[in-house]
């Protein structure tokens, strides 16, 4: 049965550990990761949930990630769950973090991550039980069909529109550094309008 650490509301810091079922039953606080892949034409992974997730059975998602479990760090997660839920082997250093978020909601203390990947669809290996299909979509087309049905998609962890923005100057930020290489054309990316 896995464990999952459990942290301090204010803090994130440990307190101890509980089942995972126990820990999501009684609403404990937990880690979770998040990880987005972007192509070099600045289109993120999107993927449907599988038609037996007990949460949003058949939405759409535009990040993969999971609960930190014992023994994880938030990075060994992240790597864990990329390949898990797509078949994605990254090197830890292709790994960009840009936020730790606090979701009250969800009573979660959440790393997020973007990863530069240029693959077609047919690359990603769906998980089964978890997804159903991947596909590349422009943030636009995301927002787009988030709009017209809000029930089915969770797109970004707060607000889509500025998350992108943000990743996209985390990858810039890490070319800069020599971390990876980002194509020029995404260095002088639009922002989205309103």
């Amino acid at each position: 049965m896995e464990h999952l650490p459990i942290v301090s509301e204010h803090s994130n810091e440990e307190l101890g550990t509980l089942p995972r079922s126990e820990a999501i039953a009684t609403g404990a606080w937990c880690r979770s990761t998040n990880v987005f892949v972007v192509n070099s034409a600045g289109q993120l992974l999107c993927h449907q949930r599988s038609m037996l997730k007990e949460r949003l059975p058949g939405g759409w998602s535009t990040h993969v990630g999971g609960h930190v479990g014992v023994g994880e760090t938030y990075e060994s997660n992240a790597l864990k769950e990329l390949e898990e839920e797509a078949g994605l082997i990254v090197k830890p250093e292709q790994l960009i973090q840009w936020r730790t978020t606090k979701l009250d909601k969800s009573r979660l203390w959440v790393r997020e991550y973007v990863v530069l990947a240029d693959h077609p669809e047919s690359h990603f290996v769906p998980q089964p039980g978890e997804v159903e299909q991947f596909k590349w979509m422009s943030v636009r087309d995301i927002l787009r069909s988030a709009e017209g049905n809000p029930g089915q998609w969770f797109a970004g962890t707060h607000d889509l529109r500025t998350e992108y923005e943000a990743m996209r100057a985390a990858l810039v930020v890490a070319h800069t550094l020599g971390a990876c290489e980002v194509p020029k054309e995404m260095h002088s990316w639009q922002p989205l309008l309103a």
